[in-house]
């Protein structure tokens, strides 16, 4: 009967300790599972909605979405609406454009029309990104022509 005990006893802490090594092992590969790189790359093509690239890219180099016609003071405007860059932009402004919901008070020249149009619109989506996945965008942004860094 004691043969027996003592052999339950250390299969039980066995498997025990057995566990715990392998929780740990998992908890090493789930920190590993995605690099910055990909998860920056994966929350620019689809952060909650409409992606970053569906408007600034596939590389974030920026693009014309649109050329509208509008109608002021009996004249008609020809307007594009092109969407900027985003690959050298600092990353307070980067941070600080991405949750805003609108953007600053700017003074437009009677000529500038489309201009005054296009910024008034402020079509960049509100996301609600945390911090983590601000910067991991940013990281992808800023590493895409170079090397992959995996």
């Amino acid at each position: 009967m004691r043969i027996v005990l003592a052999v339950f006893l250390t299969l039980f802490f066995s498997i025990n300790i057995f566990a715990n090594d392998k929780k740990q092992i998992l908890e090493k590969v789930d920190d590993s599972f995605i690099t910055k790189f990909e998860y920056g790359e994966m929350l620019y093509n689809n952060p909650r909605g409409i992606g970053c690239n569906t408007c600034h890219g596939e590389k974030a180099e920026g693009k014309k979405i649109v050329t509208f016609k509008h109608k002021y003071k009996k004249k008609i405007y020809t307007c594009d609406l092109v969407v900027p860059s985003i690959k050298n932009v600092k990353y307070e402004e980067f941070f600080k454009k991405i949750n805003s919901k609108k953007n600053e008070k700017r003074k437009f020249k009677d000529d500038e029309v489309c201009e005054k149009l296009v910024y008034k619109a402020n079509i960049m989506p509100t996301y609600f990104l945390v911090k983590e996945e601000i910067n991991a965008i940013y990281t992808y942004i800023n590493t895409l022509d170079k090397k992959r860094p995996f």
